[in-house]
């Protein structure tokens, strides 16, 4: 006889969903401390632009190499015990850096804290798609958008503490702290059959490699998160540049962008539950297309910063949709499928801005950010790749044994 499977109640599913979203909080806070806090460890090493951009690469390597060996482990072990590990680690290692003595040192110390938010991103991510699957609900994209708030309030924090010349050592020690007591905390609501094992129709890879079958859904977050790097690198360029906006004004350009894209979030499963994946994606991007011509061709600020915010809510669902759909579908496990996606938006969110560069020198920045329009036309054409699979048998439908698809 089969063993009766797990059926969590309604009260253990709410504590399992408040404890992945205190998670995906922490992540962003700790984050944007970080990031916030640069200038104040550069300055006493005397680096360089040169030498801060080749420490600060060692954050972006420690992730790559984290993806694949994290997907691994979530297939190994299980979502829920590696995801309490490496946050556990996230918090501990948020303070090195603010320690390096030289800017070797640095890079070291961000390549581990680098190692420790990819996994933690896999992981974190992995078990939020089995919490969503019990609850029966999209609720990925709000997961994603608290991330976005816990960035939005940690780069806050991080501008109040060093307006009062606070030391980043105790600022993102404490923060590294606060985020220790939150997965401790996080700990306690997850129940134990949360986050378990799951057998893999394929064995699971030590690193992650993109499977044929989510081809499409690979392209479409290399695509979005190129658009995200070049608008964080390159939009405050043009805006003073190209534009000729004070710089207080060219700094409107990411923050339209970023606010944009975080309301969506908030707002992206209940339009997800209206109007379907597919279709939501397919229309944003469409009118993001025309809205970024129109502003590369007017040249003016009124119809740029509009574009800009159209451009964020075109893509602020993408990686909540794409992960999700990525867990759900990969022959290799969801952590897996989710550290291949996470390998792939991260790639492009790195080759994002040089690439732009590099066209902007050769032509102008006007007609390199071109890319973004041919980048968002590329996720409208390709979000049908989206679109839920229809289950096999009706047996798989109805089968206690999975987890209830999600109704994009």
């Amino acid at each position: 006889m089969e063993p009766v499977p797990f059926m969590p109640s309604a009260s253990e599913i709410s504590r399992a969903r408040w404890a992945v979203a205190l998670l995906f909080i922490a992540n962003g806070l700790g984050f944007a401390s970080w990031v916030s806090r640069i200038p104040a460890v550069r300055a006493p090493l005397g680096l360089s632009e040169g030498e801060l951009g080749s420490a600060l690469l060692g954050m972006a390597i420690g992730a790559l190499f984290a993806f694949g060996p994290t997907g691994h482990g979530v297939q190994r072990w299980g979502a829920r015990r590696v995801t309490l590990a490496v946050s556990l680690a996230y918090g501990a290692l948020l303070v090195l850096p603010t320690l390096a003595p030289n800017g070797w040192l640095l890079g070291l110390a961000l390549a581990l804290f680098g190692a420790a938010n990819g996994a933690m991103d896999v992981a974190m991510n992995a078990l939020a798609v089995e919490v969503e699957q019990r609850v029966g609900r999209p609720i990925m994209s709000s997961l994603h958008g608290l991330w976005s708030a816990g960035g939005l309030a940690g780069a806050l924090l991080g501008g109040l503490l060093a307006h009062r010349a606070v030391a980043p050592s105790w600022h993102l020690a404490g923060v590294g702290l606060a985020a220790v007591g939150a997965v401790l905390l996080a700990r306690g609501w997850l129940g134990g059959h949360v986050g378990e094992v799951h057998a893999a129709e394929e064995e699971a890879p030590r690193w992650a490699r993109p499977e044929a079958a989510l081809a499409g859904l690979g392209a479409i977050i290399f695509a979005a998160f190129l658009i995200e790097g070049a608008m964080a690198d390159w939009s405050a360029v043009y805006l003073n540049g190209a534009l000729g906006t004070t710089q207080a004004e060219a700094a409107l350009g990411y923050s339209v962008f970023a606010m944009a894209m975080m309301a969506m979030r908030f707002a992206g499963d209940r339009l997800v539950l209206q109007w379907g994946a597919v279709p939501m994606l397919r229309t944003l991007n469409a009118l993001a297309v025309v809205a970024l011509v129109a502003a590369l061709v007017s040249g003016r600020l009124a119809v740029t910063l509009p574009a800009f915010a159209l451009a964020g809510m075109a893509i602020g669902t993408v990686a909540p949709l794409v992960f999700s759909a990525a867990a759900q579908r990969s022959r290799r496990g969801a952590g897996q499928g989710i550290a291949a996606m996470a390998t792939l938006g991260y790639g492009g969110f790195l080759i994002g801005p040089p690439v732009i560069g590099w066209l902007a020198q050769a032509t102008s920045l006007q007609v390199a950010l071109g890319v973004l329009v041919l980048l968002a036309g590329v996720i409208a054409a390709l979000a049908g790749h989206l679109a839920p699979a229809a289950p096999t048998t009706p047996a798989d439908a109805v089968s206690v044994d999975e987890a209830p698809v999600q109704r994009l």
